[in-house]
């Protein structure tokens, strides 16, 4: 078994992230391509760390769960739980940008129908389930994220007829956005996740209402960074508009 890595890529998001990456290029787009593991329009790879360990033995253990922890971190990858079984925590994993790593091709990722030799297979894709690891807590910050970075991507599509473009830098801003949102719900007694989603919606929404600077600042880094400031300037009109409403409805 041969493993390999882009340099661009490796320039990117470091060196470890981009050979274990190229793995998930590789099985996603095989999966994809043989018309498995889809789940929630997503096309997943499963692999449990004793599975990877065997598959890299030049990492330990500790840089495998680091690597895959930078991956989540960046945004590249998100993960799941598609096992059968309850007791089954061997966790799956999905690419956030698919149409780019596997459907484009973007790092030279492997195209049509793809057999590997069983035994290669085997390891990589049949793993026996680890009942004692414990959920990862990032679960629900992947399945709210997910669902972030497509409002997102509606946006821009409405905005600019063009998708999102999403690295490890706007990944990690999205993250921190749902965080300040999520805390922002839990003050005010509301479902954390649904205040974050309809926070999103409010905000983009009313996008049109911001000052002209603000207006330019569509990075989802530069949201980050302006966030309170988009939040109280669209307040303020909105309640602005609510009390010229008002004045004219006497006068009509």
């Amino acid at each position: 078994m041969e493993h390999s890595f882009d340099i661009h890529l490796a320039k990117e998001i470091g060196l470890e992230e981009s050979i274990m990456m190229k793995h998930f290029i590789f099985w996603i787009s095989k999966n994809k391509h043989n018309k498995i593991n889809n789940h929630e329009g997503r096309t997943w790879s499963y692999n449990s760390v004793s599975a990877f360990d065997g598959l890299f033995p030049y990492f330990t253990k500790k840089q495998i769960r680091r690597i895959l922890k930078s991956l989540l971190d960046q945004g590249l990858i998100i993960e799941g739980n598609y096992n059968k079984a309850k007791y089954d925590r061997t966790k799956w994993y999905a690419i956030v940008d698919e149409s780019s790593f596997v459907d484009m091709g973007k790092w030279n990722c492997p195209k049509g129908k793809m057999d590997l030799p069983k035994k290669e297979n085997a390891i990589a894709q049949t793993d026996k389930p680890i009942p004692y690891i414990l959920p990862n807590n990032n679960t629900d910050i992947n399945t709210i994220y997910k669902s972030s970075i497509d409002l997102y991507n509606d946006f821009c599509l409405n905005r600019f007829d063009a998708p999102a473009k999403i690295d490890g830098v706007q990944g990690k801003a999205m993250k921190s956005i749902i965080k300040y949102l999520k805390s922002v719900s839990k003050k005010k007694g509301s479902d954390p996740d649904q205040g974050v989603l309809d926070s999103l919606k409010y905000i983009f929404s009313s996008w049109d209402s911001l000052e002209p600077f603000l207006q330019k600042q569509v990075k989802l880094s530069q949201i980050n960074s302006n966030l309170v400031n988009i939040i109280q300037q669209i307040r303020n009109e909105k309640k602005s508009n609510n009390i010229a409403q008002e004045i004219i409805a006497k006068y009509q």
